[in-house]
């Protein structure tokens, strides 16, 4: 393991309560898998992340990495967006460390939708680094970070036998098997503040909204991944998706232009050619083809013989 993952016991009010690793294993059936996976854990001072004299955390006694992204596990949580923030501003927080919580009370997606946070799914929100380059003519990568993001971690679930794809512009999809329609199991929601950017990432791995509470949302069904059979625990999970996603996100910076991201990120897109029906912010809805992906990462589509370019919206089959 190559993440070092700690579990932080102070709290911080109107922020995050701390946690030890026997409070996380009775919130869940998967939290306890992952406390006694990556345990025994040890309670020390973590001077690194607050100047209080109540900061202890937990650390694992084998496995922890001293160099690589660390993961900042707390207990109930506003919002690990917030929380992400917290440390950031105070130098706590290097690129590519994070921040879990077992349940949110005000987690957000797009539009600033209430995300449900319940104990069991994974939320968490990863810092990310700012792309070099962007002086560059042409597409940017800091335009293109919701996309990466929702690239990143589809191909590690990709790798993991799950045929995740990508509803613009960073939604995560999969095809229920006992129902043959394509469903959320996750949802990907990026901040940024000058050259700081936060990637917030929730996956419904034993809850999800009904069907019902969706449409009047005019949201795409969602699904759990229990629901798929296929078991993942929160922590060991997240890991995967740090490790991973870093070395496809490094690899991609390095080894293509923002243009050539948009060809290969396109194959992962759902929908395209299909007819969907799309809801733009205070505006009537209205049914449209999806062509694809514009340069600069909005999304192409076709009403009657109009050809134009979405960057904002919400979308659902037709």
């Amino acid at each position: 393991m190559t993440c070092g993952a700690l579990i932080l016991d102070f709290d911080r009010p109107d922020l995050f309560k701390g946690a030890d690793p026997e409070f996380l294993a009775r919130t869940s059936r998967l939290w306890k898998k992952d406390i006694q996976n990556f345990g025994p854990w040890t309670r020390t001072r973590a001077p690194e992340f607050d100047d209080g004299s109540d900061a202890w955390a937990w650390r694992p006694e084998v496995s922890c990495a001293e160099k690589g992204p660390r993961v900042l596990i707390c207990g109930h949580c506003t919002s690990t967006m917030d929380a992400a923030w917290h440390f950031i501003g105070r130098g706590r927080m290097d690129i590519w460390d994070s921040v879990m919580a077992v349940e949110q009370s005000a987690g957000r997606g797009r539009k600033k939708r209430r995300w449900i946070s319940p104990a069991g799914n994974l939320h968490a929100s990863w810092r990310w680094p700012l792309p070099a380059g962007d002086e560059a003519p042409g597409p940017k990568w800091s335009g293109l970070i919701s996309l990466m993001a929702g690239f990143v971690l589809a191909r590690v679930f990709n790798e993991s036998g799950i045929a995740a794809r990508i509803k613009w512009p960073n939604d995560l999809l999969l095809n229920d098997q006992k129902s043959g329609i394509d469903r959320k199991f996750g949802g990907i929601l990026v901040e940024r503040r000058e050259d700081c950017i936060v990637v917030g990432c929730g996956i419904n791995l034993h809850y999800s909204p009904d069907d019902r509470q969706l449409r009047e949302d005019f949201s795409v069904a969602a699904t759990r991944l229990s629901d798929q059979r296929i078991d993942m625990s929160p922590l060991s999970l997240w890991t995967d998706l740090v490790e991973k996603g870093k070395l496809f996100f490094e690899r991609m910076i390095q080894s293509a232009t923002p243009a050539e991201f948009i060809n290969i990120i396109e194959t992962k897109i759902a929908w395209i050619g299909r007819k969907v029906l799309i809801r733009p912010m205070n505006a009537n809805v209205f049914e449209a083809t999806i062509l694809g992906l514009a340069e600069d990462g909005g999304l192409r589509i076709k009403t009657g013989n109009t050809t134009e370019v979405l960057y904002s919206g919400s979308m659902i089959p037709a």
